[in-house]
């Protein structure tokens, strides 16, 4: 199948070999496992449905250079938002530029003349994210390791190593596939980790999902509870205009978004963007993940709709 070939199976788990990113054999792996595969088949049952019912596409897409896999969040999008996807470009309505790996020197071409999603969205190391972020709100997540002093947080430029690590500095030999960031207490409590994470659709957020972490889980990707919550409720009017421009100058039509509030300032900061997101979050209920899905889609269907009057 080729969902296994993007995968490299090995003894303490499995590697996924675009990103590089590891997964642990564990009791809680093969659960989330179950749960990602149970919702899939949710979303097939779904749109079988519609199609039985001869309920026609709103659009047809391509995906290029590669299609995604259902355990992406685009892909139950396309489904409940009835955008089909078609393997040939000449057949598609629309295009989207899809690749899981963080930075091209230049982006892609689209297939055809027709209108493309996250064409420009080429570079999303976390340099150029902390840089854009700067630019955009006017205050930075970047530190000098060399200069700075107190506690800052080094990682890797790449997505999906969660290998985040609390340092003192200053440092006299900072290493050169690092990032060195402020040091954020994204606590509402002063004990649970709280990742705000916020898709984003044309510069829209629908919702967002809080993630939450005990200290030692911070900077990984295990979560022990993630709820959905209204983004007014987690967002001010301001924040989202500012987190809009951020997506426009990124180039990042639909994707998701790392934000932390700092409990000291009380201000965000975007952290990280990923422009293949996966989701939902295996830890929500179906119901929830079925609610999430159907607000993507919703915002997503409006803007294909926007792209095709051109």
């Amino acid at each position: 199948m080729a969902f296994f070939s993007d995968f490299e199976f090995t003894g303490g788990g499995i590697l996924a070999k675009e990103t590089g990113a590891q997964i642990r054999w564990s009791p809680a792996f093969a659960r989330d496992a179950l749960r990602i595969a149970s919702f899939i088949g949710l979303v097939q049952g779904l749109r079988a449905t519609r199609v039985v019912k001869g309920r026609e596409p709103r659009a047809k897409i391509s995906f290029f250079p590669k299609k995604p896999h259902s355990y992406y969040a685009i892909w139950p999008v396309c489904q409940l938002a009835d955008v089909k996807i078609v393997d040939d470009p000449a057949d598609a309505d629309l295009h989207f530029f899809f690749e899981d790996r963080e930075f091209r020197t230049a982006p892609l071409r689209a297939p055809t003349n027709k209108a493309a999603f996250n064409i420009g969205c080429h570079d999303i190391r976390k340099s150029v994210v902390s840089r854009v972020f700067g630019e955009v709100f006017g205050y930075s997540l970047t530190i000098d390791p060399h200069t700075h002093r107190g506690q800052a947080v080094e990682k890797s430029e790449l997505n999906g190593k969660h290998d985040g690590r609390i340092i003192e500095c200053p440092v006299d030999a900072p290493r050169s596939d690092r990032v060195y960031q402020r040091l954020v207490d994204n606590t509402f409590d002063g004990r649970e980790f709280v990742d705000i994470r916020t898709p984003v659709v044309g510069g829209k957020t629908p919702f967002v999902y809080l993630k939450r972490r005990s200290r030692d889980l911070r900077f990984s990707n295990e979560n022990h509870r993630v709820d959905l919550a209204p983004v007014d409720a987690m967002l001010s009017t301001d924040e989202q205009a500012k987190i809009a421009e951020f997506t426009k100058a990124m180039a990042l039509d639909f994707g998701g978004l790392d934000v932390l509030r700092d409990r000291e300032d009380g201000r965000i900061y975007i952290v990280d963007a990923n422009k293949t997101d996966m989701g939902p979050p295996s830890a929500l209920s179906n119901e929830d993940k079925l609610t999430a899905m159907r607000g993507l889609a919703d915002a997503f269907a409006e803007l294909v709709d926007e792209r095709l009057k051109g």
